[in-house]
């Protein structure tokens, strides 16, 4: 009887994480869509989406010829109209795993050197 309960169980959780997985795409499509309403034209969400995320690799671009050189000399080129956010992740720090088109991130290591930018 124990055996029903935990194979019932384990197809559960299973399905709950199938569910959590396509939940990241949806956050995708909502953030397009939300930027496309606040620009006017909603029914133009993949437009926004594909912007905000040109914008973001404009900056990770710009960004990527400060690679294996100190965050503190690279830090002031970044443009906050290129990207909404920046996230600076250091060894050891814990990040969400959702994307977003328009945050950039800079990995650092611990001598605060930029070792990859990418957006998401």
């Amino acid at each position: 009887m124990a055996m029903k309960h935990l194979a019932a169980a384990i197809a559960l959780a299973g399905i709950f994480g199938l569910a959590a997985c396509d939940q990241n795409s949806d956050e995708a499509a909502a953030i397009g869509e939300e930027v496309a309403a606040e620009s006017g034209d909603a029914g133009d969400a993949q437009g926004a989406f594909d912007a905000a995320e040109a914008g973001c690799r404009a900056a990770a671009d710009a960004l990527a010829i400060w690679t294996a050189r100190p965050w503190a000399d690279a830090e002031g080129t970044v443009t906050g109209g290129d990207v909404a956010t920046i996230r600076v992740i250091r060894p050891g720090d814990m990040v969400t795993k959702d994307y977003r088109t328009d945050r950039l991130n800079v990995e650092l290591d611990e001598n605060d050197v930029v070792t990859r930018v990418y957006c998401g």
